[in-house]
């Protein structure tokens, strides 16, 4: 296991499955309007396996778009949609999506960790593959105050793992990448590009599927992360 920084220069967050997650009920009661009844529990229990489908293509080189839609389909096949039904249901999830985003749950232990991070006086700021529309989402779930820096992928024109996007937010932070954390929920993803950018990567395994992932230091969340920096 690689070690975590003693005392990071700053520290730097994916968005989804990190800071904020799926709200499981309100794609219940999507589905649910067109006829399929699925309960916000089922969906949680079968987000773990249509995670690991998405993160299995994005391994095949799938895009953000193309993954997003993978995630959502698979996952409400797995809480009982009929594949018949899957377009529209999709489409539907998509609309709901783009009005404002599902990832729109934030865990009580996760604004308490980010005000740890901020209290601290290092600079924090999200790097993520999203759709252009995270600034709106952080004001809308209140959390704009608690980023110095917000850099969204669509808004780039480059995505992670390409060291890039990384090395955007460093730059604009005036830090080199010695010591810094990233931390995110996906591998391939997240600990690649970090770590080719210079960084410290954390994996964040919100949904305990990476029991065994031994090549970068890895937290339930982003509080536990807190706790083992002592903030």
């Amino acid at each position: 296991m690689r070690a975590l920084p003693a005392s990071p220069p700053a520290i730097l967050l994916d968005a989804g499955n990190t800071v904020v997650f799926l709200d499981h009920q309100v794609l219940a009661e999507i589905v649910t309007a067109r006829g399929h009844e699925v309960d916000a529990a089922t969906l949680a229990a079968r987000q773990r396996e249509a995670t690991e489908r998405y993160a299995a293509r994005l391994k095949e080189g799938a895009g953000h778009e193309d993954g997003w839609r993978i995630l959502m389909k698979s996952l409400i096949v797995l809480a009982g949609v009929p594949e018949g039904d899957l377009e529209a249901s999709g489409d539907a999830i998509r609309a709901e999506h783009d009005r404002f985003n599902l990832w729109r749950r934030v865990p009580d232990e996760v604004r308490t960790a980010l005000k740890r991070f901020r209290a601290s006086g290092r600079p924090v700021a999200i790097v993520s593959n999203s759709e252009g529309q995270l600034d709106r989402l952080f004001a809308r779930t209140e959390l704009t105050d608690m980023f110095d820096l917000v850099v969204d992928s669509a808004i780039e024109g480059v995505r992670k793992p390409d060291p890039e996007l990384f090395r955007r937010a460093l730059s604009r932070l005036g830090l080199p990448p010695d010591g810094c954390i990233y931390a995110g929920d996906i591998p391939e993803v997240d600990v690649v590009g970090a770590r080719a950018a210079g960084l410290s990567p954390v994996l964040i395994d919100a949904l305990d599927q990476h029991h065994d992932y031994t090549d970068a230091p890895r937290f339930r969340s982003i509080a536990d992360l807190a706790d083992a920096l002592g903030m």
